[in-house]
């Protein structure tokens, strides 16, 4: 296939902001497979003329590194995109009595205000200031409760497609004067017309959908998940109905805690690529996103990242992929997918994204314990050896293999912590509870060998901004195993009930993966 456009999104809104060289880095390696686009995604991360307190404290790029960006991807045959939000996802901004104004609900921002739209229009004028590229993202994904909050309370009930359109002709029109060329998530177009639901096989699409979208917007389908061919083609053929040249965007799951899901990736894009060279679609990003924390590093995709620009080609024999990527690059495909290892169980039957469950779910709560027991034992210890072998043949990238070697020792005490505790509890057994608070000390030291790792890895790629949540979760986890250490150690001594262990667990999978630190941590909102 030859396409207009072949990129992909990097997520620098998630805690972390890439830096200036790591996004150099990355643009010469995926230069290098004939991709020919990177969007950068700042939800709050681009510095705004008119806007300070966007972005406030969060390591937002300047002026001048976006058009140091800019220069050099063009030197090297990318076109940088930037990819805002003009809606909802303005998770950190209207934290800030700024923007409290034109908040909506959540994170959506509220339609029909001077202010509002005074915001994009700064948005888009530094956009067209400082990026030559025209096209961008401007997001609109996920805004389920527009119009439901402030604005419901200000206008009453509006039928939100119409208020959703409404918006984007708005928007559109701060765009022209820009000369910019949009795209947007087209999720919001199917959810307000099938009870929240994105995808289907028979979607419901509105009868004037071909009057929704202006001329200068182009939807993006988005799908990061089926592994069915005809799953796509469905989707696909209703987007035709918008009448516009549909994008897609696929994902590359670098979205799940502290490991990445190379193997996941090729599951779902293999057949979603080839619906779309089937059905002729001319422009691809994939993303990668970098929800709750932001912890995996881009490079530890780079399989992924590989095998999927050849897919794109119409490539589809994985024995020569992987082949040729050991000649690229001197390490095997699946010796480099052993960074994956973390987030898998020993039950080939059981899907699990399970590592950052395992490192932050309190000993004593137990949240993911009653689902991790029926997952059985996880060899870890192997799988810190694996990749520490593997790391061995990464070069520029063993930095990245030693941390994930690091996680897994961790998680080789740590992911039947609370088990153990709760068994040797019930039984009453001291000599086994004595045992395993000794354990507990051996697991924080290897904890802190594993944050100075993963700190190795972040400041080599990100800018510190956001590195404050990783010192507090980790830092947390630290003391908290402490503090059950020594409430078990009491225990032994005393008798004295340990409470949060004589209640019985209840059945809660929704925690294990939701890739979310607050659910995992406590039963409490923290």
């Amino acid at each position: 296939m030859n396409y207009k456009t072949l990129g992909i999104m990097l997520d620098c809104s998630r805690n972390a902001v890439t830096n200036v060289k790591t996004v150099k880095r990355f643009i010469e390696i995926i230069s290098d497979l004939g991709y020919n686009a990177l969007e950068l995604y700042m939800e709050d991360t681009m510095k705004v003329d008119g806007e300070p307190y966007l972005g406030y404290m969060r390591g937002g790029y300047s002026a001048a590194e976006i058009r140091e960006l800019d220069e050099f991807a063009k030197a090297h045959g990318i076109e940088l995109m930037p990819a805002v939000q003009t809606l909802a996802h303005f998770t950190n901004a209207v934290k800030l009595d700024e923007y409290a104004q034109i908040t909506d609900v959540n994170d959506i921002l509220l339609i029909g205000e001077e202010r509002t739209y005074q915001l994009i229009d700064n948005i888009f004028a530094t956009i067209a200031k400082n990026f030559t590229s025209k096209r961008v993202n401007i997001g609109m994904d996920e805004a389920h409760l527009v119009g439901l909050g402030k604005y419901l309370d200000k206008h009453g009930f509006t039928n939100r497609n119409e208020l959703l359109c409404k918006h984007l002709k708005k928007v559109s029109e701060i765009a022209e004067k820009y000369g910019l060329q949009l795209h947007m998530w087209s999720d919001m177009f199917f959810r307000l017309n099938n009870n929240g639901e994105y995808y289907s096989r028979t979607p419901v699409v509105p009868e004037n959908a071909g009057e929704l979208i202006p001329a200068n917007v182009a939807p993006v389908y988005w799908d990061y998940y089926h592994k069915e061919e005809a799953d796509y083609d469905a989707m696909f053929k209703a987007h035709k109905k918008f009448g516009r040249d549909t994008w897609f965007a696929g994902g590359i799951w670098s979205w799940v805690g502290f490991s990445p899901l190379n193997d996941h990736t090729l599951e779902t894009m293999k057949p979603a690529l080839r619906s779309v060279n089937r059905n002729g679609v001319q422009n691809v990003i994939f993303t990668m996103w970098g929800d709750d924390g932001k912890e995996t590093s881009f490079f530890s995709l780079l399989p992924a990242i590989y095998a999927v620009s050849r897919y794109a080609c119409g490539e589809f024999n994985d024995k020569k992929i992987k082949r040729e990527f050991k000649q690229k690059y001197g390490i095997g495909f699946d010796e480099y997918m052993s960074l994956d290892l973390p987030n898998k169980c020993n039950l080939p039957d059981i899907e699990t994204f399970a590592a950052k469950s395992e490192l932050f779910q309190d000993p004593f709560m137990g949240q993911c314990d009653e689902y991790l027991e029926r997952l059985g034992e996880i060899p870890f210890a192997d799988y810190a050896k694996k990749i520490t072998r593997a790391g061995k043949k990464a070069g520029e990238f063993a930095y990245i293999f030693q941390c994930e070697a690091d996680l897994c020792k961790v998680l080789e005490i740590k992911s039947r912590l609370g088990i153990n505790i709760r068994k040797a509890y019930a039984e009453k057994d001291k000599a086994k509870l004595a045992e395993i608070a000794t354990d507990m000390k051996k697991l924080n030291v290897r904890i802190k060998k594993f944050y100075s790792s993963l700190k190795t890895l972040w400041f080599k790629e990100n800018k510190p901004f956001g590195f404050e949540i990783q010192d507090a979760r980790i830092g947390g986890l630290m003391l908290r195993i402490d503090s059950c250490r020594e409430r078990i150690e009491q225990y032994i001594n005393t008798d004295e009930p340990l409470e949060e262990l004589d209640e019985a667990l209840l059945k809660v999978d929704r925690a294990l993966f939701y890739n979310s630190y607050r659910n995992v941590v406590s039963t409490s909102n923290i």
